[in-house]
């Protein structure tokens, strides 16, 4: 029987649509039974669900248009109705926000001074859409149309969804690769129709980078296009996007005109400093344009001058302008273009500039390539940001191309000491020293500029520590980014001391002791990603009260995983009346696979062990 209509019922119940073959939802129609329900049963935690996901593609007209349909379920689920998307310049955004008052359905359309649009290439920018009106309960229904194909379908998203569909036409003049990523098979996948149902939330775990890495999804890369109306060529092999950014107004154009750095460079040279200093020097002159906080593979303004006079810009503008001075002091300095982690990875078969989304600096050294990024104000120039650690990058020069590894040459490196002495009220009073170095340090500097004033920083710092009192307080080389953070507390701790029939008991690490094992799952399908290795010292020393000897103490232990990936040390010692422990804790790998996973997991629930063993005392 033709034109049959066939009714589809998803998920005991929850959402009913009526669809043919390519129409699963229609833009401003929808059941009134979906806003009466806000329970979605599979997954009552979830604060919203995506009812309908659908997308089309027709090269007739070169054309993707997009319908996207959400519920609102609780309060935590708000802040998805504002949406951020990556549409050409000439998409067409409507949105209708649905409310159900009494027995009645009400409309709340988008209007236009509710999409906000920040460019990321010359003709792509990031649209950002608030709907308006949106309660616990609402419906939202988003359309987008916009040319050429998606650059990417998410089937999985952090939260669940019904029905999600992907339908491109395809066509003789149409060609691209695609990249699948994820766990979840799909329902349907054919050459030009993909379909996903009851697709449940992809649950984020500790160290991740991008959860676009590991949730189902596609990414698209177009090869070519060739029609009567277009004649469009994407980018094929690095080289040609390499051209293609060269030839780029708010890119290659951009950093080829330098001039203006002429008289910055002469001032530089005459300091008389010299290769690396001269490196810190430049990178510190840049540093004066303040990063507004956007991540962007090209410039918004199309002179990098302007930038600086104005003291503010992206991610692009400052670091292509870096690039600038330190050619004119003479160094051999080149973008790498990269995707940030909370990107996704580039991929080693696919060359792709729809994934690019961010540029650092290569100084091309004899002895080595210094990889620089001018945007955190805390960051020491050989540090790089967290954000730009995800593997490789591209290196582009006119004569060359090429991956660049970008991985962490330094740690988190900390040392924490403590002098202490038992009172006789049973409290502990002396000090707590930490120092704080390379990521660390930068860490700590990004938090302490939170707080507006030295108090409100100790009163965060004492909220989780039961007992401490904070006599004194001081920081030295805040502001001296190449050095690390001293900092020192002269503190007294009341509950820290247990007396037990007449023992007293003491977890030595304090405030430093690990409780909770950061690894709940017991089986993970993707890599713990540290970022960068870790090193923590903790020294703790403690002056017993007279009358008391030791009764028992923490032994010397070490645990290791195979070829030293990560270890504990821990190495007691008693002088007189004086005990003294010193703990290392080290992750000397910043990548661990899933098959590592379960010997990770457990040497942690080791270290949590370790750390809860106690000193104990006995009178004497």
């Amino acid at each position: 029987m033709k034109n049959l209509i066939l009714t589809l019922m998803l998920l005991m119940g929850f959402y009913c649509i009526s669809m043919a073959e390519k129409d699963p939802i229609k833009f401003g129609v929808i059941n009134k039974s979906d806003l009466l329900n806000n329970v979605y049963a599979p997954d009552t935690s979830a604060p919203a669900v995506v009812l309908c996901d659908y997308g089309s593609f027709t090269t007739s007209r070169f054309q993707t248009v997009r319908t996207l349909r959400i519920k609102i379920l609780k309060k935590e689920g708000l802040s998805i109705a504002n949406q951020s998307f990556q549409l050409d310049s000439k998409a067409d955004i409507r949105g209708i926000t649905y409310n159900l008052e009494g027995n009645e359905i009400v409309e709340t359309k988008l209007k236009n001074e509710s999409i906000f649009k920040t460019r990321i290439t010359q003709d792509f920018f990031e649209m950002r859409v608030a709907m308006p009106n949106v309660k616990v309960g609402s419906i939202i229904d988003i359309q987008f149309t916009y040319s050429g194909l998606p650059r990417s379908w998410d089937f999985q998203l952090l939260i669940p969804i019904v029905h999600s569909e992907l339908n491109i036409e395809r066509g003789p003049y149409l060609r691209f690769t695609k990249n699948f990523y994820g766990f979840i098979p799909l329902k349907e996948s054919t050459e030009s129709r993909w379909v996903a149902e009851n697709m449940p939330a992809f649950k984020i775990e500790p160290f991740i980078t991008s959860t676009k890495n590991y949730r189902t999804r596609i990414e698209f890369e177009p090869q070519a296009f060739y029609t009567s109306r277009w004649n469009y060529h994407t980018t094929t092999n690095w080289e040609s996007i390499r051209d293609l950014l060269l030839e780029e107004t708010y890119f290659g154009i951009a950093l080829s005109s330098d001039a203006y750095m002429k008289k910055v460079a002469e001032e530089i040279k005459a300091s008389g400093a010299k290769q690396d200093e001269l490196i810190k020097k430049a990178y510190d002159y840049i540093k004066r344009i303040k990063w507004n906080k956007q991540e962007r593979l090209i410039t918004e303004k199309p002179s990098l001058n302007a930038v600086l006079k104005e003291g503010n810009g992206n991610s692009a503008e400052i670091n292509l302008a870096l690039i600038q001075l330190l050619r004119r002091l003479d160094f051999k300095a080149a973008p790498v273009v990269l995707s940030t982690r909370e990107n996704g990875r580039l991929s080693t078969f696919v060359s792709s500039v729809y994934k690019l989304n961010y540029v650092i600096v290569a100084v091309i050294r004899e002895k080595d390539t210094l990889l620089l990024d001018a945007t955190e104000e805390n960051c020491p120039y050989n540090v790089l940001p967290l954000r730009t650690l995800n593997g490789q990058g591209q290196y582009i020069d006119k004569s060359a191309t090429g991956w660049v590894p970008i991985n962490a040459k330094k740690k988190d490196k900390q040392m924490v000491v403590y002098t202490l002495s038992v009172e006789n009220d049973l409290s502990l009073k002396g000090t707590i020293a930490y120092q704080k170095g390379d990521y660390a340090a930068l860490d700590f500097r990004n938090n302490y500029e939170r707080f507006n004033s030295d108090e409100a920083y100790l009163t965060d710092f004492k909220s989780d520590k039961k007992g401490l009192k904070i006599l004194s307080h001081k920081i030295d080389n805040l502001d001296s980014l190449c050095k690390p953070i001293h900092e020192e507390f002269e503190i007294t701790a009341s509950n820290s001391v247990s007396d037990i029939d007449g023992e007293l008991y003491i977890i030595p690490l304090l405030f430093e002791q690990l409780e909770e094992n950061p690894f709940q799952i017991a089986k993970r399908e993707y890599p713990i990603d540290f970022g960068y290795t870790r090193e923590k010292t903790i020294i703790v020393n403690y002056t017993i009260p007279q009358g008391y000897s030791v009764a028992s103490l923490p032994a010397d232990a070490s645990l290791r995983l195979p070829e030293n990936s990560a270890s504990l040390i821990r190495k007691s010692t008693i002088t007189e009346n004086k005990i003294s422990i010193t703990y290392k804790f080290s992750i000397n790998k910043s990548i661990f696979l899933p098959s590592e996973y379960a010997d990770l997991r457990e040497f942690y629930n080791q270290v949590i062990a370790k750390h809860a063993e106690p000193i104990v005392l006995k009178k004497i």
